[in-house]
């Protein structure tokens, strides 16, 4: 029976409770004891959002990057010709269609010298000074004979006393006209001081009057028209006379030749010739009550000049078979020599020697291709395609983009930049 007992099950208040499992009251647990109060995010996502915020940012930064260092270089190869050049060529003054034409330009220069006077004589002398003539009558050249009258505001007459020719007036792309002229020397039709003048005079042609030329053919004097005298003036030895007279031709040359090679334009090529002066009379001006004599003479030179531009299409016409009036330049126009015959005319046709070498460079415009280039595709394809439309004056082209990542040009023009390669 003792064996049917079932056995003594400990009590709840026997199990002994370890130190550590003590119970503690609420109020004295630590805060990170606490359990939270919802569960944290798997880590996972934590890493996903951390990825996606980098690749925003660094699309933001690509796109401002993009933006502001965006540019695209494009270095364009011309086409360029060398071309053999003929021994000469015909220029006009009024040149038509599809043949050359010059211009003229007039310099004029004055120089003086000293002499010393041996005595006293009585003398009478009429002024002489250098005029630019004017035609804007007509396209055709007029020629104006020997004494032919030139009449300032004050009713003063002055004449020419060789024949002078003045060319046609020409029209320029625009429609403006330019005149034709001719330069020429007067002298005054009566002697004394009374005609000398010291500023520039307008002049009309008396014989004109009545007629439509009369106000389309004028004169303009250049550098003062001087030495007229009547009375007693110092004389000199016939000696120091020449000497002073040669004294001053060797300054008028010299002179002229300088102020001949910057008369012309920019973008011309002047005709080069020997100097060739119309050379006033010369002029004596006592000084106070010395012996001294100062002798002074003025010279002008006609000086022959062609646009380079008008050369080069010139050429082109007649030495590239297959030129078809595109727009041509010179490589270097320094290397083109034009010269004019010694004690050759210069109105009228006049035949230019043509000297030196001569490459010729296709044009096209630059801000056209920038244009074509914003913002297309810079693929090979694509980019071919707006250089053929510049053919034939681009032979070839390459682009570099910036940053390179970007597919396209910019659409800005200012990000864009044309060099000019040599091939």
């Amino acid at each position: 029976m003792q064996d049917m007992i079932p056995p003594r099950r400990p009590s709840i208040r026997n199990i002994p409770v370890a130190a550590e499992h003590h119970h503690v009251p609420p109020h004295e647990r630590f805060d990170d004891e606490q359990p939270p109060h919802r569960p944290a995010p798997p880590r996972s996502y934590a890493l996903l959002w951390w990825g996606v915020g980098v690749v925003a940012v660094c699309a933001v930064a690509g796109l401002v990057l993009s933006t502001l260092f965006e540019r695209a270089t494009v270095t364009v190869y011309p086409k360029t010709q060398s071309i053999t050049l003929p021994p000469s060529v015909v220029a006009q003054p009024n040149a038509p269609l599809g043949s050359l034409s010059y211009q003229t330009v007039t310099v004029t220069q004055t120089a003086s010298t000293t002499a010393q006077a041996t005595g006293t004589q009585k003398v009478s002398k009429f002024a002489t000074g250098a005029i630019i003539i004017s035609n804007t009558y007509s396209t055709a050249s007029q020629q104006l004979t020997a004494n032919t009258r030139f009449q300032a505001s004050d009713g003063k007459i002055y004449r020419i006393h060789a024949p002078v020719t003045v060319p046609g007036d020409t029209k320029n792309v625009d429609g403006t006209i330019v005149p034709g002229t001719a330069t020429a020397i007067v002298y005054a039709d009566g002697a004394g001081a009374d005609y000398n003048r010291t500023t520039q005079t307008a002049f009309t042609i008396p014989g004109f009057k009545g007629t439509p030329r009369y106000t389309r053919f004028t004169a303009q004097s250049q550098g003062a028209i001087s030495g007229g005298f009547v009375g007693t003036a110092p004389a000199i030895a016939i000696t120091d006379e020449t000497a002073a007279e040669a004294t001053l031709k060797q300054s008028l040359t010299a002179a002229l030749q300088l102020a001949a090679q910057h008369a012309a334009p920019s973008g011309s090529i002047v005709a080069q010739r020997p100097v060739t002066p119309t050379y006033t009379d010369i002029a004596e001006t006592p000084v106070g009550t010395s012996n001294s004599v100062v002798l002074s003479q003025s010279a002008s030179e006609v000086v022959v000049f062609v646009s380079a531009v008008d050369l080069a299409t010139f050429l082109a016409k007649q030495t590239v078979p297959e030129y078809k009036g595109e727009s041509v330049l010179f490589a270097d126009p320094s290397t083109v020599e034009l010269t004019l015959p010694l004690g050759g005319a210069t109105t009228g046709p006049l035949t230019l020697g043509l000297g030196g070498s001569a490459t010729l460079v296709w044009q096209f415009d630059q801000n056209t291709l920038i244009q074509a280039l914003l913002g297309t595709s810079k693929d090979a394809a694509s980019f071919e395609r707006v250089v053929q439309h510049f053919q034939p004056a681009i032979a070839k082209a390459e682009a570099d983009v910036h940053p390179f990542w970007k597919g396209t040009f910019p659409t800005n023009p200012s990000r864009i930049t044309i060099k000019l390669g040599t091939q």
